[in-house]
């Protein structure tokens, strides 16, 4: 079963260190006239809840610092782990597209701290921003990648993780607990595929919980 948490964001009123993370992640290169815009800054503790069904986000969020997890709800209740990462990301893109409340849970997995811009005082200049439409239809698309990448796998664990990997960033699985949780299996289990794997060839272990697919390896599929 889903257990939903209340949303419980810190705003940070700190305007020089908002400044910092405006400077540092250039985020006004994202948008036609930024000074139109207010930018606002919020914490988010571990494990707590970002977006879900009940609690459903009224900001367009660009994840300056920290990991996040997102999870698809299954038929049955479950959660199923579809991206987990620290790189820097926008959430709300698919909702502020699409105006319907986003089907999927993004959970903080660190302490995160995000860039905020309120929709509801600042969607009549976002949908009339070119720039910012562009970065939209980028962001959007990669998350439907993910999907359709996620929906494609295959059933079975050894090609499951082969797929993962020819689809990693540069063919690499960095972390086998991240990678475990996605793949929705034990570290043992995985640990297993991936020695397997290392001794047919498939793929060659390049540092502590790192393990690239080689280029020799052609995808089947």
């Amino acid at each position: 079963m889903v257990t939903y948490v209340t949303l419980y964001m810190k705003k940070i009123e700190n305007r020089q260190t908002k400044k910092q993370y405006l400077n540092n992640r250039q985020i006004r290169r994202f948008f036609t006239d930024p000074d139109k815009l207010v930018f606002e800054l919020f914490e988010f503790s571990k494990n707590e809840v970002i977006n879900n069904l009940i609690d459903p986000l009224d900001h367009l969020l660009f994840v300056c610092s920290g990991t996040i997890r997102i999870y698809n709800i299954r038929d049955n209740g479950s959660m199923a782990l579809l991206s987990s990462g620290d790189d820097f990301t926008v959430l709300g893109d698919v909702e502020f597209a699409s105006r319907e409340v986003s089907a999927y849970i993004v959970e903080a997995a660190s302490k995160v701290v995000c860039l905020g811009i309120d929709l509801k005082t600042h969607r009549h200049i976002l949908e009339k921003d070119p720039v910012f439409l562009n970065f939209l239809l980028a962001s959007v698309t990669e998350k439907l990648r993910l999907l359709t990448a996620y929906l494609l796998e295959p059933d079975d664990l050894r090609e499951k993780t082969i797929y993962y990997l020819e689809h990693a960033d540069h063919r690499t699985l960095k972390g086998v607990s991240a990678a475990s949780a996605y793949l929705h299996c034990s570290k043992r289990q995985l640990l297993r595929i991936l020695k397997n794997l290392q001794d047919e060839g498939t793929i060659e272990k390049t540092g502590r919980g790192t393990y690239r697919l080689k280029n020799n390896h052609v995808a089947n599929r």
